[in-house]
C-alpha cells in the first residue's frame, strides 16, 4: 500500500486538496486533525495528561477540552507548545498506525494522510511520498482574516508560528501552488 502525506501551512488550501481527493476521486484520507481530536476526547488518557500539565481550567464543565483556552496558552509560549505536542503526538501516531494497518489489511492500494505538521513532527518518514500545498503569504493572511475573523497581526502570527514554506519545499516530493480559485487549482495541479 502506498501512503501519500499531504501537508501545507495554515490557509494554504491543504484541506481543499484533500477534499478533492475524497469527494472527486473517492480516495481514503486519514485526517491528522481528526486523530488529534480523538486523542483528547472526554476522559481519554491524552486529555487527562493535558489537564495535569496545563491545569484543570483547560477542561470545560462538560469534560471536553477547552481548545480556545489551550490555544491561547500555547500561542505565545514555545515551551508550552512543545509540552502539548509531546503529549498528543504519540497518541496521534498510535491512532495513525492503527488506521494504516486496517487499510493495508483491507487491500486498499493508496491512502492519503492529511497532516498539517507532517514535516515539523518528522512524519514524512511514515509516508511513501509527500505533497506540499503552498500559497503566497499575503493570500494566506487574507484567507485567515476572513475565515477566522482575526486581525492582520494575528493572522501573520499564526503563519509565522509554523515552519516556513521554503523549508518545507526542500522536504516535499510534489508541490501544489494554490494562489487562485478552485478551478485554477484543478487546472494547475498534476495531481488531479
Amino acid at each position: 500500500m502506498r501512503v501519500i502525506g499531504v501537508t501545507g501551512g495554515i490557509a494554504s488550501g491543504k484541506s481543499t486538496v484533500t477534499d478533492i481527493l475524497k469527494k472527486r476521486f473517492s480516495y481514503i484520507v486519514i485526517d491528522a486533525d481528526q486523530l488529534a481530536r480523538q486523542a483528547v476526547e472526554r476522559g481519554s488518557p491524552g486529555l487527562i495528561k493535558i489537564a495535569a500539565v496545563f491545569g484543570q481550567e483547560v477542561i470545560k464543565e462538560n469534560g471536553e477540552l477547552n481548545r480556545s483556552l489551550l490555544g491561547e496558552m500555547i500561542a505565545n509560549d514555545e515551551q508550552a507548545r512543545k509540552k502539548l505536542n509531546a503529549i498528543v503526538h504519540p497518541v496521534i501516531k498510535k491512532l495513525y498506525d492503527s488506521q494504516i494497518a486496517f487499510y493495508k489489511k483491507s487491500g486498499i492500494p493508496t491512502v492519503f494522510y492529511d497532516c498539517p505538521l507532517l514535516f515539523e513532527t518528522n512524519l514524512q518518514n511514515c509516508v511513501d511520498e509527500t505533497i506540499l500545498v503552498v500559497s503566497d503569504k499575503e493570500i494566506r493572511i487574507n484567507r485567515i482574516m476572513k475565515r477566522d475573523k482575526l486581525t492582520r497581526e494575528q493572522a501573520t502570527k499564526r503563519i509565522e508560528m509554523q515552519m516556513s514554506d521554503e523549508d518545507k519545499i526542500n522536504l516535499a516530493d510534489t508541490i501544489i501552488e494554490n494562489n487562485g480559485s478552485l478551478d485554477d487549482l484543478l487546472i494547475s495541479s498534476d495531481l488531479f
